[in-house]
């Protein structure tokens, strides 16, 4: 009896860890599966789709790779249809997009990703000192009649969001890669809207995601991996180095400004006694 109910306990077990396996490699579903454009640049109507990582590449008037993106991206829009509700509709960013942008070799460059009606922009910087390269900004626009935007509200607008300017995105020391395993979640808001109620949001989910800008590299392979634990705990020591930062030059500048009106007020004195 109690051999019986230990077989059973062990295959209860196992069973739930191959539940457990299979949840995580559970594909995607949208819900708008008439114009999701399957992995490999397949037309065809799907309604899932397997953790299929595509790569997007920048390369320079010389051939050379200078931005390089692997990701497996799901975008997810909220907007509010004609009958003043709020909807979502949500598209994989698909293998076959369309890739541009702008190759300097300096401190700032593009990675334009455009597919459908979705346009995927990407800013790259570097920190003044040159050590570490970030996305300062992302900005996604489209039109409010696409497809996948059933019943939009006000429909024939261009829409643009932007990421928050004051977020540093995926810090990272130059001539490594960004690499996260893990989802990261990008929110985006709507740059001054026209009517605030009618607003479009969006998230941009990334999974297996790896990232590098400002390469130059003829071999088009990635740098060192610079996992995004390290990169988080990078941008929270950033942070406290900026706000002491500018508390020093606004010290700085409060006594160069007292020095040079203790010295105006002391030369008038001087000249008024000589008088």
């Amino acid at each position: 009896m109690w051999f019986v109910f230990a077989v059973l306990v062990v295959c209860s077990a196992h069973s739930l860890q191959l539940d457990s396996q299979a949840s995580t490699r559970r594909p995607r579903v949208t819900k708008y599966s008439k114009t999701t454009i399957a992995p490999g640049g397949s037309t065809e109507s799907v309604t899932e789709r397997s953790l299929v990582t595509a790569t997007y590449r920048l390369q320079g008037g010389g051939g050379e790779t200078c931005i390089l993106l692997t990701v497996d991206a799901l975008l997810d829009i909220s907007y509010v249809t004609k009958l003043n509700e709020r909807a979502d509709a949500n598209t994989f960013v698909p293998n076959n997009a369309n890739v541009g942008g702008a190759c300097k070799d300096g401190d700032a460059e593009t990675l334009v990703v455009s597919f459908k009606d979705f346009t995927l922009e990407w800013f790259f910087a570097k920190t003044p000192g040159g050590e570490r390269w970030y996305a300062e900004s992302m900005k996604l626009s489209y039109n409010s009649s696409s497809r996948i935007l059933e019943h939009a509200a006000n429909q024939g607008r261009r829409v643009t969001l932007t990421t928050d300017s004051r977020e540093l995105l995926f810090p990272t020391p130059v001539g490594k890669s960004y690499f996260c395993p893990d989802e990261t979640v990008i929110e985006l808001t709507e740059e001054d809207p026209s009517n605030p109620t009618l607003a479009h949001k969006a998230k941009l989910y990334l999974r297996q995601m790896r990232l590098q800008p400002f390469m130059f590299k003829r071999s088009g392979e990635f740098g060192p991996a610079w996992h995004c634990a390290g990169a988080a705990r990078a941008r929270s020591e950033a942070a406290p180095v900026a706000v002491g930062a500018a508390l020093a030059v606004a010290t700085a500048g409060t006594l160069l400004g007292y020095a040079i009106w203790r010295y105006l007020k002391v030369k008038k004195v001087q000249y008024d006694t000589m008088e």
